[in-house]
């Protein structure tokens, strides 16, 4: 029997399809009113306990159904649980479902954005089929188990180990800032396999099992009292050589586009991890008041006219994002953003920012306040950031580096 093309919707009928399944299973969200509704600005890690399992739980509910309906990756190859539709088909989804009171999918976050972009780029068909659509329906929540306490910006110098033992390897080592490790069955994980001296040819990646005996997560309490990063300890955790990801040795390559998917995910502004800020400034200012103040005025003007910049920038990156390394030019845009949120926050609140009486929008900023050194360091700090754009966009000659205390000579 053969089958005739596939017929592809056009953006309206995608935008319909959307807005339908949508809407049979939740409310279409209010538009924003001062004073009103949750006032969260801080979009993940800020429940605990009971309140966090409701919340997985309800996300993968959303989540199986989103995919049941060929709406949770649209732009992914068909084999793999995906629609096998573009760019534009997926925006145009997601911007139906920001319409709608939606449960908080976060946890998705990195299987979503950050692991399967790796194992669709450098995964076997077997792994691909395997992990692909179990991460797109919300039964596989992942993390990444990148950086270590030795070597975070310096993510070649990391030290946790994996050798060979008869078809498999044995992992030691640990981890840490990894978000919603607590929670996961999969982890990206990089092990040294070569020589400390090799560097970047010396390692290797793997995809590993989270309930694995010798594999101890531990949530790290933040300032801002949530529990979403994690330190891992790795005992002796075997790993069978099918869930080696990439070849030995070489697993930089699949750092780069992990780390890549990252950081172009830390600069979209739906990413989860902050709740429309522009929206909320512009309700807060509203209800307190100050949008009597012509310079709160000129400043909210900024925020709307910043949001913009990064949705154009994102757009373009989609044409050449090899040559403009757009992962590190959006994730710089989004942290100079969210300082500069937090500067309007800080002047139309003033002191109610870190006084938690109750007053709706006002505490609710400091969660950003306090989280916001995390965001300029996780996946590259900026400065990190600005040396990638620099040499690699710019062309500009290397900052010298001193020698690698593993090393006796320079290469």
């Amino acid at each position: 029997m053969t089958t005739g093309p596939r017929t592809v919707p056009t953006l309206e009928e995608i935008a319909a399809e959307a807005h339908a399944f949508a809407a049979a299973r939740v409310p279409r969200r209010a538009p924003a009113a001062a004073g009103e509704g949750p006032d969260d600005v801080m979009g993940v890690g800020l429940r605990r306990g009971e309140a966090e399992a409701a919340e997985v739980e309800a996300a993968r509910a959303w989540q199986r159904e989103l995919f049941d309906a060929g709406l949770a990756w649209v732009d992914g190859p068909v084999e793999y649980g995906g629609r096998g539709l573009g760019q534009a088909h997926r925006d145009r989804v997601h911007a139906v479902l920001r319409e709608y009171e939606v449960p908080n999918t976060a946890c998705f976050m990195v299987g979503h954005d950050i692991v399967a972009p790796a194992i669709l780029a450098h995964g076997t068909a077997e792994q691909r089929a395997a992990y692909l659509p179990g991460i797109w329906r919300g039964d596989l929540i992942c993390c990444q188990l990148f950086s270590e306490p030795d070597a975070g910006s310096d993510l070649a110098g990391l030290r946790t180990t994996a050798r060979r033992d008869g078809d498999g390897w044995v992992i030691d080592g640990q981890k840490v800032w990894s978000s919603y490790a607590h929670l996961a069955q999969l982890g990206e994980l990089l092990a040294r396999t070569g020589d400390q001296a090799d560097r970047h040819r010396g390692i290797t990646a793997f995809l590993v099992d989270m309930q694995a005996p010798g594999v101890d997560v531990r949530p790290l309490r933040q300032i801002t009292g949530s529990e979403h990063f994690n330190e891992v300890f790795l005992d002796r955790v075997r790993v069978p050589d099918a869930q080696r990801l990439g070849p030995v040795d070489g697993g930089w390559p699949v750092a780069l586009t992990t780390l890549t998917s990252e950081r172009t995910l830390m600069g979209d502004e739906h990413n989860g991890l902050v709740n429309d800020p522009v929206r909320r400034l512009y309700a807060l200012a509203a209800a307190t008041g100050a949008d009597a103040d012509p310079v709160v005025r000129e400043l909210l003007a900024e925020a709307w006219e910043r949001e913009q910049i990064v949705r154009e920038t994102a757009r373009r990156s989609l044409t050449a994002p090899a040559e403009a390394q757009a992962g590190s030019v959006l994730k710089l845009l989004s942290t100079a953003d969210m300082e500069f949120w937090i500067a309007v926050a800080t002047r139309i609140l003033g002191p109610r920012m870190v006084v938690d009486h109750g007053e709706w929008g006002t505490y609710a900023w400091s969660q950003l306040l306090l989280g916001a050194p995390a965001h300029r360091i996780a996946g590259g700090s900026d400065e990190i950031q600005k040396n990638i754009i620099a040499e690699r966009v710019l062309g500009l000659p290397r900052d010298p580096r001193p020698p690698s205390p593993d090393r006796s000579t320079t290469s």
